[in-house]
């Protein structure tokens, strides 16, 4: 049988594209199940089909709904939570909350880029009859909010088409869209609907299906042993995630049921900071004995108030330099006001500098749209004199890995700030993200090395009053168990690395997003971070809104191991354009021969010239 396909009955197909799209046939005519891509119709015209009668949509998300045209005479229905995503998806691309200050995740990943038209809407318990079929609907959350399964009796069987929920016998297609809070807002919520999934799994299994079929991964002839094997997989990977996870520090109340687990690192006690220090909200600021004062971060305006208050109080005289340890816009949203208040120069590591001076450029969770001036750009173990004490810069890529890290020597002890990167509990790796890779060199395995080589006296989170420093055996702990997660993450997903299914970011389009004319030319580059230890090729085309009437031809990359590529496009945009405003601009994405369809997103601007 042609590969493109298979037959799962006399009366039910799969086309195996970058998805699989489910075919329930009835002569010539057809219901589909996540019809996209442009190689459908080779498998519709090798069955006979002529006449497609109904469309059925398992999730919003854009990588399985498009792609495939849809004429105006077809039925479409999708899950009644999500049809808003579907018909009114041009809110979420106006809206701010889902551009700037992203610390909630539902939705945010693989949006469509234009609206569909939906004919039905579907919940829980909802029955379809279609030719030789019968269908029940059951919402199975997880994924997405509003996900759906569509269970087909047909041919005396019974298939569960899963949308995304699952890939394979314990894997995951990724895990990010998992990214939800339970008592905290998403951006706490590392694999937080890690329960709805379980618990949407186990309808599925009550179902008694003969078989699983993902919309990505591979169609399950046991459904129970690779619903067991999933649950067991992610609950492991979990347990090393809480481990050494910082948020214990935090919000101890979401992990009781994990005290006393063996292999987890206790919560340590910290210390107090020297005297020269100062601590206001995310804020560190140190005095030297001249009474200049050295900042770090300043997210809030009540902030620059109390350097003042010091200033009044003759405790300080002016603030001569200023460093900027991360991104996020509880370090950064008052940083113009206070540039404009002290005039002192602003440092910042090269990979934080990139964002905070074009935030614009970046779609990354809790960014501000607020723009730091830098005068001094770091690199990788630069040092310099300021006053009294030594000055040291990193890139710290921690928390998340638009990050620095500064050690400064001096008053007998070496305090090294390191953002939001540790507390006293282990590691700030909550929010999927903010990049944290693992690997030996890279991600927190690369910052806890370095703090290994360092070995502070001192170390301080800008949310944390109290100092704290970590023992050998502590570190160790804390590296041990990132080899491990390396190692069970990996197995999680279908990938030759566990970054491809937890770096939402492994594909970026720079700049995010900007403002082109009518009649000009957009410049755009697709980032590329090959996690694979050989090397890799990758194929990318923009794909273009059906009124500017062309199209750009894909190119392709071959990018080393463990390195960043990319591939930059020219792009004209129309001098007459039918509308202005934002336009979105997906990317199709071919990687080692891996179709993943319209995969990450541009923004382009059209502001009238």
């Amino acid at each position: 049988m042609d590969s493109r396909f298979s037959k799962l009955s006399e009366h039910l197909y799969i086309h195996h594209g970058h998805i699989n799209t489910g075919i329930l046939r009835d002569g010539d005519r057809t219901l589909l199940i996540d019809p996209s891509g442009t190689t459908l119709h080779t498998t519709l015209a090798a069955l006979g089909i002529t006449n497609i009668d109904q469309i059925l949509f398992t999730h919003h998300h854009r990588d399985s709904t498009v792609g495939f045209p849809i004429e105006d005479n077809i039925r479409v229905g999708v899950p009644e939570k999500e049809m808003t995503w579907f018909t009114e998806v041009e809110t979420f691309w106006n809206d701010s909350q889902y551009r700037w200050h992203l610390y909630n995740y539902h939705p945010h990943n693989l949006m469509l880029a234009d609206a569909m038209s939906v004919t039905d809407t579907y919940t829980d318990g909802a029955q379809i009859e279609w030719g030789p079929a019968s269908l029940k609907v059951i919402e199975t959350p997880g994924h997405t909010d509003g996900s759906v399964t569509y269970l087909i009796d047909v041919d005396n069987k019974r298939f569960a088409f899963t949308g995304d929920l699952i890939y394979d016998e314990g894997q995951l297609w990724e895990l990010y869209s998992l990214q939800k809070g339970q008592q905290t807002s998403d951006y706490h919520g590392f694999l937080g609907a890690r329960d709805e999934l379980k618990e949407s799994l186990e309808k599925i299994r009550e179902a008694s299906p003969t078989a699983l079929v993902p919309t990505h991964g591979v169609v399950m002839d046991n459904p129970d042993r690779a619903i067991d094997a999933l649950l067991e997989r992610l609950a492991y990977c979990y347990d090393k995630y809480v481990a050494i996870s910082a948020l214990r520090h935090y919000f101890p109340q979401l992990f009781t049921e994990f005290e006393g687990h063996p292999g987890h690192m206790p919560i340590r006690e910290g210390k107090p900071p020297p005297e020269c220090l100062r601590h206001f909200g995310t804020t560190w600021l140190i005095i030297s004995e001249t009474n200049e004062a050295f900042v770090m971060d300043c997210g809030s305006p009540n902030v620059i108030k109390q350097i003042q208050q010091l200033q009044a109080d003759d405790e300080i005289s002016e603030v001569t330099q200023f460093w900027v340890t991360h991104y996020h816009d509880d370090h950064v949203n008052a940083i113009p006001e206070f540039q404009e208040t002290f005039p002192c120069e602003t440092i910042a590591d090269s990979v934080v500098a990139a964002v905070i001076t074009n935030p614009i450029g970046f779609r990354l969770p809790c960014i501000s749209p607020s723009v730091t001036r830098v005068d001094r750009i770091t690199q990788d173990g630069d040092s310099w004199q300021w006053n009294e004490f030594t000055m040291t810069a990193y890139h710290f890529p921690g928390q998340t890995y638009y990050h620095g890290g500064l050690l400064v020597e001096g008053h007998g002890v070496r305090m090294f700030f390191g953002g939001d990167s540790f507390t006293m509990a282990g590691i700030d790796d909550y929010c999927s993200g903010n990049r944290n890779l693992l690997g030996a060199d890279v991600g927190y395995g690369k910052c806890l090395r370095l703090i290994q080589e360092l070995k502070p006296t001192h170390i301080f989170n800008c949310h944390v009053d109290p100092a704290f420093d970590f023992t050998d055996a502590e570190i160790a702990c804390m590296l041990d168990t990132l080899a491990e997660r390396e190692r069970c993450y990996t197995e999680l997903f279908p990938w030759d690395h566990a970054n491809y299914g937890m770096d939402e970011h492994w594909v970026r389009c720079y700049p995010y997003e900007q403002e082109v004319a009518p009649g000009g030319t957009a410049q755009l580059r697709v980032e590329i971070t090959n996690h694979s230890d050989e090397p890799r090729t990758i194929t990318a085309q923009p794909m273009l809104p059906a009124s500017w009437g062309m199209e750009i031809a894909p190119r392709e990359t071959t990018i080393l191991p463990r390195a960043d590529g990319y591939i930059d496009f020219s792009i004209p945009i129309p001098q007459h354009c039918e509308a202005l405003g934002r336009a979105v601009i997906p990317v199709d994405i071919t990687y080692n021969a891996r179709p993943l369809g319209q995969f990450r997103e541009a923004i382009f601007v059209l502001n009238g010239g």
